[in-house]
């Protein structure tokens, strides 16, 4: 799956979440700044919610068929 370039559309799906190159977590996207540089991911079981910034090197890979919805 590529990479999601423009975060504005990501809130609701579950993504992956890499920094350089690696896999870093899985989650959903609950929001998304209107600046779309900056996206909250939910907390899941042990993993508390997390606070994601693209100026860190962060990328995002949506995953196929997944929504809060």
């Amino acid at each position: 799956m590529a990479r999601a370039t423009d975060w504005t559309q990501l809130a609701g799906k579950r993504v992956e979440l890499r920094k350089d190159g690696q896999l870093v977590r899985t989650g959903f996207v609950k929001d998304v700044l209107a600046t779309a540089d900056v996206l909250w991911l939910e907390a899941e079981r042990f993993r508390q919610r997390t606070l994601v910034d693209k100026s860190m090197g962060y990328t995002i890979r949506p995953l196929q068929n997944s929504s809060l919805n």
